[in-house]
């Protein structure tokens, strides 16, 4: 399901290595959100990558969204 939230001002803050980077990258990457900053790019095959301030990719992990049982009522 494709995401279509655009993003703040803040996640729109990378350094110029980052978005030369992000440039770059091979068909069927893309840039799928930004984790503290850093951008989150997801591989064809589903890998995320975070692109460092220096420009380049390092693996990272998915981190899956949960419900915080204080939020669940019943």
């Amino acid at each position: 399901m494709p995401s279509t939230h655009q993003l703040t001002q803040r996640q729109i803050r990378f350094t110029q290595r980052q978005i030369r980077c992000m440039e770059k990258l091979p068909e069927g990457h893309k840039m799928v959100n930004t984790r503290y900053g850093t951008p989150i790019v997801r591989r064809p095959d589903g890998q995320l990558f975070g692109v460092q301030p220096n420009g380049r990719l390092a693996a990272t992990i998915r981190v899956e969204r949960v419900r915080s049982y204080l939020d669940v009522h019943g």
